[in-house]
């Protein structure tokens, strides 16, 4: 995994994670695992692969996605 992945802002299904708690491991849209720190409104930089995956109607959990 690159780093500039690896600090990227990910997207994680609201459903999967409708309220996470800081230092809670989440699983981003891409699969990446990270702990949650907090939602930032405007990230330095985004996953490329979860910016295409926010946009698909299903995310691969099944839910609903944007």
């Amino acid at each position: 995994m690159s780093t500039d992945v690896e600090r990227a802002a990910h997207a994680y299904c609201p459903r999967c994670h409708p309220d996470p708690k800081p230092g809670e491991v989440l699983t981003a849209l891409c699969g990446a695992k990270h702990p949650y720190f907090g939602r930032r409104e405007r990230p330095l930089h985004q996953c490329p692969a979860c910016v295409r995956l926010a946009s698909a109607p299903v995310y691969a959990c099944g839910h609903p996605g944007g």
